[in-house]
């Protein structure tokens, strides 16, 4: 009885060592902290779209935020020391961090890039939003809006997010399509904050000249929350300038923007706007997935955008990629 104790025991410790010993099969998702409306809505869905894809595939996963690039660092190489199978990388900054990018691909470990590029860089795939189509069709929208009037200058304003990839392909992309006749009066940088884009707005609306106020007739913002605060201040300007814009641009076609359509346009002022969705987040995790099956994965895959603008707001916000963008809520 004594010997059958003994090795019933040591039958169940083998056990229990061999299952000590067995290797899991990490995914580590890096992404910034949510400091705006997007951001929070992506963070949402990083980690909702992680715990399913990774226990539908029976592996072990990590979602961790970071307020700045340092932190960022910092983790990467917490998840290399922890044995992470394969990252999924949303940069603050893509080229401040490439030299800690890099140590994830010094150990031949799998790389997918979100959202933000990192120039002269191997990684293993990116995806991201097409941003450079986004601001050619932003480009084209705005010819054909003020296709009567471009015999002669039509004056804008832009709004930028920030001075990452993603703002510079959404520049770029607009001027190479934007009829030579469009005067950019002023470049703003709001770091993709409303308010920041609001106090910028009004302060141009009281500090210019009336004539340089009123011959603005577009402002070209690369975010939905800019668009929101450009808005805000074009309808609460109370002075005595004549405010002659006719139309706003955005992009992400969050409900909060377009349940605003309506609004604006009685007060005069149209948006376009291209669909960008925080939910697109999970395709890059979903290729991180791929590459731990075993599937092959590499290139840069750009997700499709939609034009939205007042003519058809309404049937973009009964569509799949607005439901699956609220799918959380």
């Amino acid at each position: 009885m004594k010997k059958i104790v003994v090795f019933l025991m040591a039958l169940v410790l083998g056990i229990s060592l061999a299952a000590c010993n067995e290797e899991t099969t990490l995914i580590a998702v890096l992404i910034p902290s949510a400091d705006h409306g997007f951001t929070g809505e992506s963070v949402s869905h990083a980690i909702a779209g992680t715990k399913r894809l990774a226990e539908e595939n029976g592996f072990e996963y990590k979602v961790l935020t970071s307020d700045t690039v340092v932190d960022q660092s910092n983790q990467i190489e917490q998840m290399i020391s922890e044995g992470a199978d394969v990252f999924v990388l949303w940069p603050h900054n893509g080229d401040e961090l490439k030299s800690a990018a890099q140590q994830i691909l010094d150990e031949d470990i799998p790389l997918i890039i979100y959202d933000r590029l990192i120039s002269d860089f191997d990684e293993t795939a990116e995806l991201m939003g097409d941003n450079v189509t986004i601001g050619e069709d932003m480009g084209t929208y705005f010819n054909g809006y003020f296709e009567d009037e471009l015999d002669s200058e039509v004056h804008i304003l832009e709004f930028k997010g920030d001075n990452s990839s993603v703002s510079t392909q959404r520049s770029d992309g607009f001027y190479s399509t934007a009829d030579d006749n469009f005067v950019t009066d002023q470049e703003f940088v709001t770091n993709w904050s409303k308010d920041t884009a609001q106090e910028q707005m009004e302060t141009f609306l009281t500090s210019k000249t009336a004539a340089v106020v009123a011959q603005v007739e577009a402002v070209f913002t690369h975010d939905a929350e800019v668009a929101l605060g450009v808005l805000a201040a074009l309808e609460g300007y109370s002075g005595d300038k004549t405010i002659n814009v006719k139309l706003v641009s955005a992009v992400s076609a969050p409900t909060e923007l377009l349940e605003k359509f309506d609004h604006y346009e009685t007060l005069g002022f149209d948006q376009v706007t291209f669909s960008f969705s925080p939910a697109m987040v999970v395709e890059a995790i979903q290729l991180g997935i791929d590459v731990l099956n075993g599937e092959t994965v590499s290139g840069q895959y750009l997700v499709d955008t939609e034009m939205v603008d007042n003519s058809n707001f309404e049937a973009f916000m009964l569509g799949d990629v607005y439901t699956y963008r609220y799918s959380l809520d």
